[in-house]
């Protein structure tokens, strides 16, 4: 598939800026739903109904969340009251009716969509066509106030590839990073045999703070001694170990062996400080240090689909559902992982293609989006025993 329709730079007002536990820009079932719905308006055309709309990729140029600070907390600004609740005494006090915040935000994104089908001499009127019905849409439930231009494109024509990745700077694109949780998920259960994902889902997107205790006399000592080279694999060896978050179990064998062999010869100041670094209580000194993502990147947390938590239920039989005439069946958000990457890092036609979201094929009780053909660990909603979060991309 080479041919890909271009919808550039769609100006949105008031979008969703939730989605589960996350906030700060819709969830990629938005953007599905947006071209999938742009799909069945292709096939009401009866000039149109011979090509298909599959899957999109998301490019972000710009995001304003509707949030302001109070003190150290994040507030979004917009609320809504349930208007049909009368106002209500309550022991002679007036109360008012209850408010919920709002996470809204104004973006303009691009969408690129593969195109099925022969487009012959329907290219022009398929650019017409999608132009027009995007005004009339909603997309991430905010209203579409502008869309730059639409275009049909061939990804095999390196030209035409080199002009798009230009006209799409600067923006970040959405990619999927799920094999990076599944790897990292595997990694912490060799370590801990009872870590869960949740676990492994939390180093990437929680800013961890770990403390070192004290150790400039150390690292002095050990820079005084780098030009020896009998010591120089000592200095690798302490460096390395710097490199990581401190654990006191973790402190190389080499250094204990050293310090206790030296403890004659080195300075008493050096030695205790080695001493509180080997063995910290609550009175020694220490520096906090910022705990490094299990992976490189712009890495964001993002909900990628749903999981279903009941069975399904014949139509009309749920009382108060939204279509009467479809079956129901009650899911949560699914969330993963994925990275912002510039447009610019898109070299190939192939690193366009795999940036394309799709719907997975459906399996049991699974209803994901994704950018791979496997299917890796997903974190479902009920999986989450927190109450509240601030993930914030």
């Amino acid at each position: 598939m080479s041919k890909y329709l271009l919808i550039e730079r769609i100006k949105v007002q008031n979008a969703n800026a939730a989605s589960g536990f996350t906030w700060g820009f819709p969830a990629i079932t938005h953007f599905l739903g947006f071209s999938h719905n742009l799909d069945r308006k292709l096939k009401s055309n009866e000039t149109l109904n011979s090509l298909a709309l599959d899957g999109c990729m998301v490019v972000a140029h710009e995001q304003h969340v509707h949030t302001y600070k109070d003190g150290s907390t994040t507030r979004f600004s917009q609320y809504k009251t349930a208007q049909y609740l009368p106002l209500k005494f309550d022991g002679g006090i007036l109360k008012d009716p209850a408010i919920n915040e709002e996470a809204k935000m104004n973006m303009t994104v691009s969408l690129l969509i593969p195109v099925k089908g022969y487009l012959g001499e329907l290219q022009d009127m398929l650019e017409e066509f999608i132009k027009n019905i995007c005004h009339i849409q909603r997309l991430a439930g905010g209203t579409i106030l502008s869309v730059a231009d639409v275009k049909i494109l061939d990804l095999t024509n390196d030209e035409q590839l080199k002009r798009v990745r230009r006209k799409l700077l600067p923006g970040s694109v959405l990619q999927d990073r799920s094999d990076y949780l599944e790897q990292h998920f595997s990694d912490l259960k060799t370590c801990n045999p009872k870590a869960e994902l949740l676990d492994a889902w939390f180093d990437f997107i929680v800013l961890k703070q770990v403390a070192r205790p004290t150790c400039e006399l150390l690292d002095k000592h050990f820079t005084s001694q780098e030009k020896n080279t009998s010591f120089s694999r000592l200095c690798d060896i302490w460096l390395e170990h710097k490199s990581k978050p401190y654990q006191q179990d973790a402190i190389p064998n080499e250094l204990i062996i050293y310090f206790s062999e030296q403890q004659e010869s080195i300075d008493s100041k050096i030695f205790m400080q080695w001493q509180n670094y080997l063995t910290p209580n609550e009175k020694t000194s220490a520096n906090w240090e910022y705990d490094k993502k299990p992976q490189a990147g712009y890495l964001v947390p993002i909900m990628t689909g749903y999981k279903a938590i009941t069975e399904v239920y014949p139509a009309g039989e749920i009382d108060g559902a939204r279509d009467a005439a479809t079956d129901l069946c009650f899911v949560e958000s699914v969330h993963s992982v994925g990275e912002w990457q510039s447009v610019h890092r898109l070299k190939s036609k192939e690193d366009w293609q795999a940036s394309v979201w799709r719907y997975a094929p459906y399996e049991k009780i699974w209803y994901l989006c994704q950018q791979s053909a496997a299917i890796v660990n997903l974190v479902p909603l009920e999986d989450f025993t927190i109450e509240d979060s601030n993930s914030h991309y």
